[in-house]
């Protein structure tokens, strides 16, 4: 049985959330971000990482992984073509969104975080996953505490 939290959030995944939230807050304390804004980001994501099936692993990871729908342009997807040589997504036509936090390979490639220093940026990985969405939540200017700048992030 997985061990959750009072919350109902795998244990594994509030560290996370947790560890995320207080590693971009020493760096940008302005940003006032809050874990249970990642974790409220993961739910709706994955289920923090029990979509499709899912489980955090040990290591944190999800296993057997999270993988998206092809983003093809149907469906009311954006239309964007492999950009990972299917590295990530296993799809050589099309990219999806990988990962408990759901990122594309492109942004993947320029927010992906080793947080664990495990020597790897994973984005199935719960750490790097949720440390990566704090860091592109924090990447705008705007105290995440008004209303206006967490909007903005969550658009971004």
């Amino acid at each position: 049985a997985m061990a959750l939290d009072s919350d109902g959030i795998p244990v594994r995944a509030l560290e996370a959330y947790r560890t995320a939230a207080t590693l971009v807050e020493a760096a940008d304390p302005a940003s006032h971000l809050d874990w249970a804004l990642l974790a409220a980001i993961g739910r709706v994501e994955s289920n923090h990482a029990r979509f499709g099936a899912n489980q955090l692993d040990a290591g944190g990871v999800a296993q057997p992984g999270i993988i998206g729908i092809p983003l093809d342009g149907s469906h009311g997807t954006a239309r964007i073509t492999d950009s990972d040589n299917g590295l990530l997504d296993r799809d050589l036509v099309f990219d999806r969104a990988v990962g408990p936090m759901q990122f594309i390979p492109s942004t993947w490639r320029s927010v992906g975080v080793d947080a664990d220093r495990d020597g790897a940026k994973n984005p199935q990985d719960m750490k790097d996953a949720a440390t990566a969405t704090a860091i592109y939540l924090c990447s705008g200017p705007g105290d995440l505490s008004r209303t206006d700048a967490l909007s903005a992030a969550l658009i971004r």
